[in-house]
């Protein structure tokens, strides 16, 4: 088993982008708890209430986790690329062909 993380670049991106998705898909695609109270003959239509509201609360915290982590995935990419630009900004043209030798 390896002892370090290994992610490319295109999981990342898929990451990233499937991380945004599902944050549009549960704030824009959701319809809502229905906003009557429910008659019940048993009693219950105060819990179903109160479970359906739970359920859009913990609907809106998902939802603003998965942009919050699409958000930081796509933040690592950008550093990433900037550490990769850098890195290849201070060797000089040779160095990947050659031997490492100045």
């Amino acid at each position: 088993m390896s002892d370090r993380l290994t992610l490319s670049d295109s999981e990342l991106s898929l990451a990233g982008s499937t991380l945004g998705t599902a944050a549009r898909t549960m704030e824009e695609g959701s319809e809502g708890r229905p906003s009557a109270q429910f008659p019940s003959l048993t009693g219950i239509g105060d819990e179903a209430d109160e479970f359906l509201r739970s359920i859009e609360v913990a609907q809106n915290a998902l939802a603003d986790a998965a942009k919050s982590a699409s958000h930081a995935v796509n933040g690592l990419m950008e550093d990433s690329s900037a550490l990769d630009a850098r890195l290849a900004a201070s060797l000089y043209s040779g160095y990947a062909v050659g031997t490492g030798a100045q």
